[in-house]
């Protein structure tokens, strides 16, 4: 079954699914132009978004009520932000992704079978777990998968505290002040908020922020580390 926000597209409407396709993750080439002669300079390749194309037939033969079960799938495709998109054969895995093309049905051949949505990733391409993981700050953990995990530093501060600082034996972070209460540390997004109130403010000059990545490893700070592992 296809879920989308935790809702079954098989329970909104009687479809019947042709085909999905999810595309691999869109290679975007950056290049320098050269100054003096004709060409250009590889500078690095990067990853973008992906796709994923549903066709399926509606088995409705009543007009009225075939229009009534389109609006219904185009309800459940919206979204005002990217959603949970999880797809069948990826057990415990999804797609952050928000639909970006609704079904066309024809007002001439309104009993047509094939039918299609599209669904489109942005900030996070990857198939992602559905299970996060959590470990004390100080202690060696190990994230899997071949993508950077989806990380955060949590820690509650019964009083304000000075000079707080993580690091992974490699990169620092230092606040010089954080406030009481509830710290959040997103290493994917190089933030820093208190009950989501941003602190960047107290960011040490010349801290660098523990990397997002798999294998061994420790990061050690007051709290506990929290991460989602992803796969291409």
């Amino acid at each position: 079954m296809i879920f989308f926000n935790g809702t079954a597209l098989e329970g909104v409407a009687p479809v019947k699914i042709d085909d999905i396709r999810v595309s691999p993750i869109e290679m975007t080439a950056t290049a320098r132009q050269r100054p003096v002669r004709w060409g250009a300079d590889f500078v690095r390749m990067t990853g973008g978004s992906r796709t994923v194309d549903i066709t399926f037939a509606l088995l409705t033969n009543n007009r009225d009520i075939r229009q009534a079960q389109l609006k219904a799938i185009t309800e459940w495709a919206r979204s005002d932000a990217p959603g949970k998109l999880e797809l069948p054969n990826h057990g415990n895995l999804y797609l952050e992704a928000i639909c970006t093309a609704l079904p066309e049905p024809s007002l001439r051949q309104w009993w047509e079978s094939r039918l299609r949505l599209v669904f489109t990733t942005y900030d996070n391409p990857y198939w992602t777990s559905q299970f996060e993981r959590s470990a004390p700050c100080g202690q060696l953990f190990t994230p899997l998968g071949d993508a950077p995990p989806i990380m955060r530093i949590e820690n509650t501060f019964a009083e304000a505290a000075t000079d707080q600082s993580w690091s992974d034996g490699e990169n620092t972070l230092t606040l010089t002040q954080v406030p009481a209460g509830k710290v959040t540390i997103d290493l994917n997004r190089q933030t820093v908020d208190n009950y989501g109130n941003n602190i960047m403010r107290y960011f040490a000059f010349g801290s660098t922020f523990p990397v997002s990545r798999t294998g061994r490893q420790t990061i050690t700070g007051a709290g506990t580390v929290y991460w989602r592992e992803r796969w291409e």
